[in-house]
């Protein structure tokens, strides 16, 4: 019912956190996708990263993030609105108006409008910017790493089809679907509906590079093209996957068809994974291809049924964590990427070591 004389009221480590407190801080340093840039218009929403509630807002000045709450008496900003200038976010309770920094700028109840509002009313506010079409945030001052470096999603030609996916969400670790998003193996058993092929699983030893940024990984592979109609039937065609993975959580994925011709036609599928919580990642997907007459619904179906295949799988796997001790699970020949992943998270940033108790 009350906090405690003694208890500081914020604390930069959310309440109830489900994750170790110092995996936390290491991955509150990495910028994360809160939301596609398109959903944040005339309106404020609400968001969740690493367990902490967000409000994030669209100011003529530009894009916003800030704990959920006022700090006044602690209200959900995301219930209030933007001002008509659209230049304050305004809190619901009682009207206090914030500028794009979380600075307050009004008191609406104070009669002295020459009285000044103290400095320390203002916001906590995060690190946001807008790229790709997503809204990322870092929860620290400053990132360890550098937002994904994907320049085909800024520069693309006409010849490109983009698009997004409706946003996803899984009851799984980030880590348990960034594994399972660059898992080779898995492909002929899980996606039977789409395009894996029973008939030819074996996976060879594909060529893996890692550097601290992220890993890079390339094979060919014999899908199987399957329409949702009976009537299309089935065929079998070679592609050629590259992985180019960047730490913590995302991916681009091209993947290369070749032509009847001899050229060949490419897709790629960028995927991040967003963690909520330590157990509930939102999934933002973009997908772009230069294959004539694509189209946005076909390839958005087509994903989703993909996505549907994965997370049965992905959301069974106990424990939800992925073991960053290697000896606490079996792995196979096909494991490198998900076994390189694992060591790289220990030895670049230390993730999983043991917590330190007094």
């Amino acid at each position: 019912m009350f906090l405690s004389t003694d208890k500081k009221q914020f604390s930069e480590l959310p309440r109830d956190c489900t994750f170790p407190e110092q995996d936390w801080h290491i991955l509150a340093g990495f910028w994360h996708p809160v939301a596609f840039s398109s959903e944040i218009t005339d309106r404020p929403i609400k968001s969740k990263l690493l367990d902490v509630e967000l409000v994030l807002y669209r100011t003529v000045d530009g894009i916003s993030a800030a704990r959920d709450l006022c700090v006044h008496r602690g209200a959900a900003l995301s219930l209030g609105w933007m001002d008509e200038e659209c230049k304050h976010i305004v809190c619901p309770f009682h009207g206090l108006h914030y500028d794009k920094d979380g600075a307050c700028t009004k008191i609406p109840s104070v009669a002295d409008p020459s009285r000044p509002i103290p400095k320390t009313i203002r916001l906590i506010s995060y690190q946001a910017v807008e790229r790709y079409g997503l809204v990322w945030v870092c929860l620290k001052p400053e990132a360890t790493r550098p937002i994904p470096d994907w320049p085909l999603l800024e520069n693309a030609g006409d010849e490109w089809l983009t698009f997004e996916l409706p946003k996803g969400n899984w009851k799984a670790s980030a880590s348990r679907h960034c594994e399972n998003f660059n898992d080779l193996a898995h492909l002929s058993w899980v996606h039977m509906k789409t395009f894996g092929n029973r008939e030819r699983p074996e996976i060879i030893d594909y060529k893996l590079e890692l550097d601290d940024n992220g890993m890079r990984m390339e094979m060919p592979y014999i899908e199987v093209e399957r329409g949702f109609n009976d009537d299309e039937g089935e065929r079998e065609r070679e592609v050629y996957y590259t992985h180019m993975f960047t730490f913590p959580f995302a991916t681009d994925l091209q993947v290369d068809y070749k032509t009847d011709d001899g050229g060949k036609m490419t897709s790629h599928f960028y995927d991040i994974g967003t963690p909520v919580s330590a157990r509930e990642t939102a999934i933002f997907q973009l997908t772009q291809t230069n294959i004539p007459g694509a189209t946005a619904e076909d390839y958005a179906e087509y994903q989703l049924v993909t996505n549907e295949e994965d997370i049965v799988v992905v959301e069974s796997q106990r424990p939800e964590e992925v073991p960053l001790n290697i000896a606490e699970e079996m792995h196979i020949p096909a494991d490198k990427f998900s076994i390189q992943y694992r060591r790289a998270l220990v030895r670049l940033f230390n993730l999983g070591s043991p917590q330190i108790t007094s």
